[in-house]
C-alpha cells in the first residue's frame, strides 16, 4: 500500500477539526486571527477545520504555536467530560490550606480532574481595603456564597456590596475586585470558577 493510499484516521481527524475549533471560540478568534498567529493561510486552516485537509507536521506545529501551546497539546486526546465520578470530602479531614496576604484558601475535591469548573473554600481575612494591595483581575467565571462572617464585595465600575451568609454574588473574574472581611470575624465562602 502506498502513502497515497493509506486509510485516513477519520476520528483523530474530526477531533482535531473540533478541538481548534473550541479553541478558538474560547479565545473569541475567527479562522484569520488564528491563521494570523500560526502564519498558515487562513483557507488551509479551513480546510483542516472541515475535515478537507490533513495537516502536515509543520502545520501542526505552527497552528501549536499560534495558540501558545505544546504540539502534544495540540494533538493528545483531550481529558474527558466529568462522568460516573465523585470525591467525599470530610470537614474533619484537616484540609490544607494555601495562604495569601488577604485570604486562606482550601481546595475542593483538588484530585478530580476533567471538570469545567474549580471549587474552594475562601477565608476573607484582610478587613482594611487601604492595605488590601492591588485588586484582582482573572480570566475566569466566579461565584462566591458567603457561609460565615459578612462580605465587602469591591469591584470596578460598582457600588460595594457587603453580602452574609446565604448571599451570593456572581461575576467576572476580569473586572477588578478586592473581597474583604467586613465584620469582626473573618468571612467564609464557598469558592466556584470557570476558566474562560
Amino acid at each position: 500500500m502506498t502513502i497515497a493510499e493509506r486509510p485516513r484516521q477519520e476520528q483523530a481527524h474530526a477531533a482535531l477539526a473540533g478541538r481548534l475549533r473550541r479553541w478558538r471560540d474560547a479565545r473569541g478568534w475567527n479562522q484569520q486571527d488564528l491563521a494570523d498567529r500560526a502564519g498558515v493561510a487562513r483557507s488551509t486552516l479551513s480546510k483542516i477545520e472541515n475535515g478537507l485537509l490533513s495537516p502536515t507536521f509543520e502545520v501542526l506545529l505552527k497552528l501549536a504555536r499560534g495558540f501558545g501551546v505544546e504540539l502534544s497539546d495540540l494533538v493528545q486526546s483531550e481529558t474527558p467530560a466529568l462522568s460516573g465520578r465523585m470525591v467525599v470530602e470530610r470537614a474533619s479531614a484537616g484540609r490544607e490550606d494555601i495562604s495569601y496576604p488577604n485570604n486562606r484558601l482550601w481546595p475542593l475535591a483538588a484530585t478530580l480532574k476533567g471538570r469545567p469548573f474549580q471549587s474552594a473554600l475562601v477565608e476573607f481575612t484582610q478587613t482594611d481595603l487601604a492595605a488590601f494591595g492591588p485588586w484582582n483581575s482573572h480570566a475566569t467565571d466566579d461565584l462566591l456564597m458567603v457561609l460565615s462572617g459578612q462580605l465587602a464585595f469591591h469591584s470596578e465600575g460598582y457600588e460595594t456590596a457587603v453580602l452574609t451568609p446565604g448571599d451570593t454574588v456572581h461575576f467576572d473574574g476580569n473586572m477588578p475586585h478586592a473581597c474583604l472581611s467586613a465584620g469582626p470575624q473573618p468571612c467564609r465562602c464557598l469558592y466556584v470558577w470557570a476558566e474562560k
